[in-house]
């Protein structure tokens, strides 16, 4: 069933009976793997998101919740080991 317009303009769909909210034909496409591969490169040479969505093309936004979404995947295993003594 009809459910309202995206802040694009295009029609909004409900399904009935799971919910589930789409839109036909959309425009906005996911973001590449290449695209991905080199947001991956730049965070490690420790660019600012700023700059990392201004040279991809990307959104803030979308960045900010791939950047999120990377810190939740890393396993955190710190092991803090005591220093030797020198006398």
């Amino acid at each position: 069933m009809k459910y309202g317009r995206t802040h694009y303009g295009k029609q909004r769909y409900r399904c009935r009976d799971c919910g589930r909210q789409f839109v036909d034909n959309p425009t906005r496409q996911p973001i590449e793997a290449s695209t991905r591969e080199l947001v991956d490169k730049l965070l490690l040479e420790r660019l600012s998101l700023a700059g990392i969505a201004r040279v991809t093309g990307v959104s803030p936004r979308w960045l900010q919740t791939y950047v999120n979404q990377k810190l939740e995947s890393v396993h955190e295993d710190l092991s803090v080991s005591p220093k030797k003594k020198v006398n």
